[in-house]
């Protein structure tokens, strides 16, 4: 049995991050078996969201693009038990996608980065 595949991604399939991708996909054996609108996208902790509908999903696997496990995302699936991978925002997603375990450094950077988006969005830059 393979595993389900949750990830972001935008229209023409490139992985984008958890707070700006347009959908939310599952993947299984190569193929899209469900997609949906980013629902985090009307949220102000998007990343969270993402993680708590992949796991209400069901997926087994994040590809997280780079920046979007922040801490209460890793949280989130490390609890569910969900296995965590990077991957390269703007690739589009194909069976040979470079994927990297997520390590301490991700979460930190991408903990950071969701600061950034949140202040931008407060001071109208976002």
């Amino acid at each position: 049995m393979g595993d389900i595949i949750c990830t972001t991604v935008n229209e023409d399939f490139a992985f984008d991050l958890f707070s700006r991708a347009r959908y939310v996909v599952l993947i299984k054996d190569g193929a899209v078996i469900h997609r949906e609108v980013n629902p985090a996208l009307n949220f102000t902790n998007k990343r969270p969201v993402v993680a708590r509908r992949c796991v209400e999903l069901g997926a087994t696997m994040v590809l997280a693009p780079h920046g979007s496990l922040c801490l209460p995302s890793y949280l989130i699936l490390r609890r569910a038990g969900v296995r965590m991978y990077v991957v390269k925002p703007g690739v589009a997603f194909n069976n040979d996608v470079e994927a990297n375990p997520v390590n301490s450094w991700e979460v930190i950077y991408s903990s950071l980065l969701a600061v950034a988006e949140r202040v931008g969005e407060v001071f109208g830059h976002g």
